[in-house]
């Protein structure tokens, strides 16, 4: 198992000092994941909006991090690439590869936010399509070679983009998903590792999902040790459980209610969408549910270990600075967590891998 620590960060102005302090928080409090064990930190793209509008621009964010790390890998989970130029994207990320060493990894989706797109005169409708091909694109430019590339959305001729990133043939390609099946078995036909959202439904469903994920990789004629499922939780880790769980619905309510606020500035609202971010926080049942990682260490433990036999996950990456927290609670608890719960899990794999070790 490794482990990655996720950053969407929600802006709260009765809690946290200024923004620009703020913001220059994140990017200590990310960094300092790398002398506490974390193999990767990973950014989210959210605009126009204290529910994860600090990092517009994840590019610049993880540039930030590659000048304060050494080791740990740099992820954009996510790129909402409908609302890039490809090109663009290709640039600036080839640009973080090549500053950090060769350690990006290039998460990238469609989006949900609808005031983003329509922000930025970009039909949601159209979300899977403009992704799809602008990943197509990316892929081409970071050949360095020239490269013609007639699309629906993208036209480009004999176009050679500068610079192309040190990891060859170029770093590693993450899709998220998180309700469709067939996003699911695309992502593995195509040999991109998967990013989902524990949080998004209860277990059973995700790990319906995740199957197809590892069937259709199979099927695709490639191995199966090679392929890398990530879930993103958010994590609350306290000796006492109960102050873990107080904590963590205090912060869950608090977390809701900012992306209801985000989700509400659309002209067309998704009303699934609204209503998912609408209900009633009961910690208890979406711990049982295993959506969060909340409680002690070995309550945390539990949880990772369900995924990771459920699921199938290789990598858990976690946001632990939500929801109005404060900086000393954050701290607390990734510490704790890194200290008591990820060496425990290091060596331990999937159900699925111990059987195709056992089969070898």
């Amino acid at each position: 198992m490794k482990f990655g620590h996720f950053c969407l960060p929600t802006y709260y102005p009765d809690v946290y000092p200024s923004v620009a302090a703020h913001m220059r928080h994140l990017v200590d409090f990310m960094a300092g994941s790398e002398e506490l064990g974390f193999d990767a930190l990973w950014a989210n793209e959210h605009h126009f909006h204290a529910y994860g509008g600090h990092i517009p621009s994840v590019p610049i964010f993880l540039a930030a991090l590659a000048q304060r790390t050494k080791r740990v890998r740099l992820g954009s989970s996510i790129i909402v690439m409908p609302l890039h130029n490809p090109i663009e994207v290709a640039e600036q990320l080839a640009m973080v590869d090549l500053m950090s060493g060769g350690r990006l990894e290039l998460g990238l989706g469609r989006g949900f936010v609808v005031h983003d797109h329509e922000t930025f005169g970009i039909d949601i409708a159209d979300g899977q399509a403009l992704t799809t091909e602008g990943l197509e694109v990316v892929l081409k430019a970071w050949t360095g070679k020239p490269f013609t590339y007639h699309g629906k959305h993208f036209k480009y001729e004999n176009l050679t983009v500068w610079p192309k990133p040190e990891q060859d043939p170029h770093p590693p390609i993450w899709m998220a998903c998180s309700n469709t099946p067939a996003s699911f078995e695309w992502t593995a036909r195509q040999g991109y590792k998967l990013l989902t959202v524990a949080y998004v439904k209860p277990l059973p469903v995700l790990a319906a999902n995740t199957q197809l994920y590892r069937e259709a990789w199979v099927a695709s004629g490639r191995d199966l040790a090679n392929c890398d499922i990530c879930t993103h939780y958010q994590i609350v880790c306290d000796e006492d459980g109960d102050v873990a769980r107080r904590r963590a619905k205090q912060a869950l309510e608090r977390y809701t209610g900012l992306l209801q606020e985000s989700l509400r500035q659309a002209k067309n609202v998704n009303e699934a969408l609204r209503q998912s971010a609408a209900e009633d926080v009961d910690i208890e049942h979406i711990v049982e549910q295993g959506r969060m990682c909340v409680g002690t260490p070995d309550e945390c433990l539990a949880v990772l270990q369900r995924a990771q036999d459920e699921l199938g996950v290789t990598v858990v990456d976690g946001n632990f600075l939500f929801g109005g927290m404060t900086y000393e609670e954050a701290d607390r608890s990734i510490r704790l967590f890194a200290n008591e719960v990820m060496p425990r899990m290091r060596d331990q794999h999937p159900a699925w891998k111990r059987q195709l070790a056992a089969a070898h």
